[in-house]
This record gives structure tokens, C-alpha cells and sequence, in this order.
């Protein structure tokens, strides 16, 4: 599932965008006129509103952290909703060579379409002297389009301004402003202020302008920040000013909804009624379907069951309407028409979403598109309602007391709607007239798990051996092999499949080309491998005898332990994931190895281990299942040790007697 602009544009006010080295700290959107397109920065003072603050050029010694290339002595940020206009300021002392390489390119990106972008000063402090570096014939304009990779249009341009002679020691100090937002918002307003980041800061500011008449809700994520409130004659002041700012522990391997960072959310939103309200106004289809979409309709309602008619159109929409979002003007977050979607086959999640949704009440269902996060998942249960709550949209469809959550972005499911993958989304906003509050969304019950049998012929310890494997993948794990499949060269396939084992196999050699076994009906996608191995015998220098090792990799792959094992932060697990790997050796009864049984339980896993010799047959099983997506911080001592337990399981090794 890529993400798209609708992802990309929402997602990244709360979170991503604020991330950046310019633009941390906070987005506005209030809408006025849009402005007019153009291709050039101007290049004025500040608006009269602003208030620019000061910095202090002298570094906090005790928050400097040694090896740093630059620190951050101030950003700040402030926005006149009523103006619709943003100003940031930022000033940044180089501290190193590679300080001076990565900074001293400014960037600033706006969309020409409703943005204008003024360019206030870029100069250099040299001690106690400022040098003007604004050179205005120097800034150029460039349409980058950064999620092209991600198959998204948006528009966007990048102003790029590279400093003139910059050296350590220098402080970089850069303040623009940026005017207007996308008219598809109405009047509305949302943002989000990073409080701490990443690295350390001498102040952070943030102020907001905010009209009187209207209401501003800021809730604190992860803090307990409130702002300081002045009152003027027609508007609040909300400041928030920050000092001597420590930057924020990261840990590796956190869950997907786990935030470290702590933030501030604005939304002039009050209910998630309201929220709907305003996505209604998108979602509405004002055109009668084309004749061809009609055409296909009557296809589809020919079909003998409401599910077959289901699966009809999630597979044209999944399948033949390809990825690929013109996230430009009102398109950035209101949806194409669903006949111009079904014309082009092409659209991204909210156009593929409603014109899947379209389709199914044509065909008499009830079904509406769903706002979701695909990143925060369940923690938006916890945030203030907002516009920019939501990165990604999926579909709801209700049928004979049944309901089915739906994601029309992914590639290449299969099997009944009962037994449909759907990823950790945990709550969205059904656009749907009664709509008024957030709706959980059920985690899937079908079967995800994939069973491989490693096949292995042993013969005399200096002759070949062979190796068939077999993998049986189920539910979604069947839904990415057969995405893969469809989407990778074959060849390429065969080489990673084999690399796979060349560590253990040094001389292992592909005997046939890779075959498949696709049973859509039951969603299941089977993968057998033939190789032939030269020298599966190794001697040891020690004891001079021979031995034939196997390791689970795929096992021992989801027992690695996090870089980071004193942790303040939950630990992120892969979940679901359901592993079965069985390793079946034909030899000689007089090789045969003794049995050897293991089940490590943790209240994050199982792993189950049996080795056991029957006839002429060795065979070693392992089982791992993931229970929850995360470890508390409290227990991810314990849960280490049950990994280590896990992985001195691993492994088994067999002697030519």
C-alpha cells in the first residue's frame, strides 16, 4: 500500500513535516484566498503581526552533545490564522566540517497553487557581526516532487538558497514566511507543535494569533504544556516558549503508534461530528456514473451472490485500477470523480476508495469510506478531533448483518471477505451521515502464517545432497508472496531465494526453476525450491569429524533483540506473525540424533522446538507465534531473556559417526 498526498500532505502536519530541520515546530491552516501561482520567492520584511524573537549565540554547554554537527539556538514559529500566514525563524550554529556541508543549504518547500512564499533574511553571525548571505538572483525554484518514488503529484516547489562562505562557528540565521493554504479545508484550522526534538535546543517558540471569536483547542501529547494567553482587541496570543531544551532519548524497534516525541495538537475542531461533517462535502458524488462504469455495474450485478458481487469489484479496483495520485489544488484531499477514476484506471486511496464504495451502493450494498491512520493507528483515539488526523482511507461495507473493513489500495488479495487481511488500522471515521465519534475497527480473525518444510537428502559425506523446500503461505502472508511474485522477476526471485542459503550451503546450486501453486479460493500461495548442494559434510579441525549443521535464519530473524535494551519506550514486536519451519533429513538410522524438545513462552511469543527421529527420517520443527504488537517498558527485561532462551534453542547439528 504506497502512501499518497492525502497521506503525505495530512500526515506530515502532525508528525513528519514537523520534523524537518526548517519546518519542525508548526503548520497552519486557515484558509483565505488562494494565491496566485507563481515560480518565484519575493523578498520582503516580516508582516507587521510578527513579532521576531531574539537568540542567545552562545551555546548551553551542558545540552551540547559532543560529535554533534550543528546546534539549534532558536526556531520559532508564528502563525496569524485570521492572515492565514505562517513565519518561521531559525538559527543554527555549525559546529563541525559536516555541520557546515549540511547546512548551509536552505530549503523551504510551498505549493505556487494557493502559497505564496516570502523570503524575509539569510544571513551569517561571525561573532558578533551579521553577514548578509541573501542573495536574491541565488534562490532558485525547483519542482522536486519528492513523492514521485511514491507514485504522487502534488505540486509542490522547493525554494533553494546555497550559502556563500560558511564556516565552523558560524551561526546560520534564516526567517521566512509562507501565505495561504488549500481552499478544500473551508475555514478551518489544525497544527501540531513539537515540543522537544531530537536533538537539543537553546529555545523553541511557538506563537499563534488566534481570533477571539473563535474557539482553539490545544491538547498536550506526551507533555502537560499549557500555553501562555494574551488578550488583544480582537485576537489571543497562545505562546509557547521553551528554554535550554534537552532533546528527546530515541530508542530503536518502537511500535508503529508509539510517538517519543512529545507535541502539542491544535484543532479549532471540537467533535468528530464535525470532523465528518467536513468530509462529507468531500465524499459526495454530484455526477451521474459514465455509461462504461454503468456497463460494468450491470456485469457485476449478474453475478449469483452479494459476496461474489463484492469480490468483483474489490478486484477490479485492488487490481486494474492502478496507484497513482495527482495530489494538486483540491485533489490533495477531495477525491476524483469515481467514472474519471474508473476512466483512467488510475487513483489513489481516497479516489480507488470511493469509487470502490460507488460501485458497491450501485449494486444496492451499504458501504462508505473510512479515514484512518496507518501510522498512529489506535493512538488518535486519544487526540483532539482534526481534519489532520488521517493519512490513509479504506472502505466499509455492510451486508446481511455482516461487516467487512476493506482496503482497496492493496494489491493482490484473495479468498472470501471473512478472511481478508487488513493492516493494524484500529480506529477510523466511517463518512457516513450518522456518523459521530470514532469507530474501532476489529482486528482480522483469518489465518496469517506461513509453513516452510526444508526436504533434505543426505548421502555419503562427500557426496552431493538435495534439497527441496516447500512453502505454504496463508492469508495475507499469501497476499505479499503472491504480490511479489507478480511484481519481481523471476529471476531475481530464484538469485535472493538462493543467497538465502548460500551462508550455510556455500555450494548450493538451483536444480529447477522456482514453481508456484496459487489457490485464491482458499488464499493460499505455495512456493517449492530444488537445489542440489556439493558438500553439505564439513569437517571439523578440532576432532577432525564431520558434521552437517541447520539453523532456522527465518526463526532466528524474529527473535533479534532491539540496540536499544534499557528502554523508557515500549518495544515494537512484528504482529502478526505466525512461523512455522519444518526441516524433514533422510539418512542412515545409524546417524540417528537424539530427540530434543523446547517451548519458550513469553506473554509476547511462543517458540516451540521438536526434533525427533523416525525411520530414516530426522525431523526438526520450529513453531513461533507473536501475541501482541508490543512489550511494556517494564517487562522488556524479562521478555530479553525469554529471547535469549528463544535463540540458544536454535540450531541443530548432526555427526557422521
Amino acid at each position: 500500500m504506497p502512501p499518497d498526498a492525502f497521506h503525505s500532505h495530512l500526515a506530515r502536519i502532525l508528525i513528519p513535516w514537523l520534523r524537518r530541520f526548517l519546518g519542525a515546530g508548526i503548520l497552519a491552516l486557515a484558509i483565505s484566498s488562494p494565491a496566485t501561482e507563481t515560480n518565484t520567492a519575493n523578498f520582503a520584511p516580516p508582516s507587521s503581526w510578527v513579532k521576531p524573537q531574539s537568540f542567545n549565540r552562545q551555546p548551553s554547554a551542558s545540552l551540547l552533545d559532543p560529535g554533534a554537527d550543528q546546534y539549534l539556538l532558536l526556531r520559532e514559529h508564528q502563525v496569524d490564522a485570521a492572515e492565514n500566514e505562517t513565519f518561521v525563524h531559525s538559527a543554527q550554529m555549525v559546529l563541525t566540517p559536516s555541520g557546515v556541508q549540511n547546512g548551509s543549504t536552505l530549503t523551504v518547500d510551498f505549493n505556487p497553487g494557493y502559497q505564496t512564499l516570502t523570503i524575509h533574511w539569510a544571513r551569517i553571525w561571525r561573532g558578533a557581526q551579521p553577514l548578509d548571505r541573501l542573495d536574491t538572483n541565488s534562490v532558485k525554484i525547483v519542482q522536486r516532487e519528492q513523492d514521485l518514488d511514491q507514485f504522487a503529484l502534488n505540486g509542490e516547489k522547493s525554494a533553494v538558497l546555497v550559502l556563500d562562505d560558511v564556516r565552523v562557528g558560524d551561526i546560520i540565521d534564516f526567517a521566512y514566511s509562507i501565505k495561504g493554504e488549500n481552499p478544500v479545508f473551508g475555514n478551518h484550522f489544525y497544527s501540531g507543535i513539537l515540543v522537544q526534538l531530537g536533538q537539543p535546543a537553546e529555545r523553541l517558540v511557538t506563537r499563534v494569533v488566534w481570533p477571539s471569536n473563535r474557539r482553539l483547542y490545544a491538547k498536550p501529547l506526551g507533555c502537560a504544556l499549557q500555553p501562555v494567553t494574551l488578550k488583544g482587541k480582537e485576537s489571543m496570543d497562545y505562546i509557547w516558549d521553551l528554554r535550554q531544551v534537552p532533546g528527546v532519548a530515541l530508542e530503536d524497534s518502537l511500535p508503529m503508534w508509539c510517538d517519543p516525541e512529545p507535541w502539542v495538537q491544535l484543532s479549532d475542531f471540537k467533535t468528530w461530528a464535525e470532523v465528518n461533517q467536513w468530509a462529507l462535502s468531500l465524499f459526495q458524488v454530484a455526477a451521474p456514473a459514465s455509461p462504461e462504469l454503468r456497463g460494468k455495474i450491470a456485469e457485476w450485478k449478474q453475478l449469483d451472490t452479494r459476496e461474489q458481487q463484492i469480490l468483483a469489484a474489490l478486484r477490479f479496483v485492488q487490481d486494474d485500477v492502478r496507484y497513482f495520485g495527482i495530489e494538486i489544488g483540491n485533489s490533495t484531499v477531495k477525491p476524483a470523480d469515481p467514472s474519471k477514476v474508473f476512466g483512467r484506471r488510475f487513483g489513489d486511496c481516497k479516489d480507488k476508495s470511493l469509487l470502490f464504495v460507488t460501485i458497491l451502493r450501485a449494486l444496492g450494498l451499504e458501504a462508505y469510506p473510512v479515514l484512518v491512520n496507518a501510522d498512529s493507528g489506535r493512538a488518535i483515539a486519544s487526540w483532539q478531533p482534526s481534519a489532520g488526523v488521517f493519512d490513509h482511507c479504506i472502505a466499509v461495507v455492510r451486508d446481511e448483518g455482516q461487516t467487512y473493513w476493506l482496503d482497496p489500495t492493496i494489491n493482490y488479495q484473495r479468498g472470501s471477505l471473512a478472511a481478508h487481511n487488513l493492516p493494524g488500522y484500529d480506529y477510523g471515521l466511517v463518512i457516513s451521515p450518522q456518523t459521530s465519534s470514532l469507530t474501532a475497527i476489529p482486528q482480522p480473525t483469518a489465518l496469517t502464517r506461513t509453513t516452510t518444510t526444508e526436504y533434505f537428502s543426505l548421502h555419503g559425506k562427500n557426496e552431493p545432497a538435495e534439497l527441496k523446500v516447500v512453502t505454504i503461505a496463508e492469508g495475507g502472508d499469501a497476499d505479499s508472496f503472491r504480490a511479489e511474485f507478480a511484481g519481481t522477476k523471476r529471476s531475481e526471485i530464484e538469485r535472493g531465494y538462493r543467497h538465502f542459503y548460500t551462508d550455510f550451503y556455500p555450494g548450493i546450486k538451483i536444480a529447477s526453476p522456482i514453481a508456484t501453486v496459487d489457490d485464491e479460493q482458499q488464499n493460499r500461495f505455495q512456493i517449492t525450491e530444488s537445489y542440489s548442494i556439493n558438500q553439505v559434510w564439513t569437517q571439523s579441525a578440532a576432532d577432525k569429524k564431520y558434521r552437517c549443521q541447520f539453523y532456522p535464519s527465518s526463526i532466528a530473524a524474529l527473535l533479534r533483540k532491539p540496540v536499544d535494551t534499557d528502554r523508557k519506550l515500549p518495544l515494537g514486536i512484528r504482529f502478526p506473525q505466525h512461523q512455522i519451519l519444518r526441516t524433514e533429513v533422510t539418512l542412515s538410522p545409524s546417524l540417528a540424533p537424539d530427540t530434543d524438545r523446547k517451548t519458550i513462552f513469553d506473554p509476547a511469543f511462543t517458540l516451540r522446538k521438536d526434533c525427533r527421529f523416525a525411520g530414516n527420517k530426522f525431523v526438526m520443527t520450529y513453531e513461533y507465534q507473536a501475541l501482541t504488537d508490543a512489550v511494556a517498558p517494564d517487562r522488556v527485561s524479562d521478555y530479553l531473556h525469554q529471547l535469549d532462551q528463544a535463540s540458544q534453542a536454535l540450531g541443530y547439528t548432526i555427526i557422521w559417526r
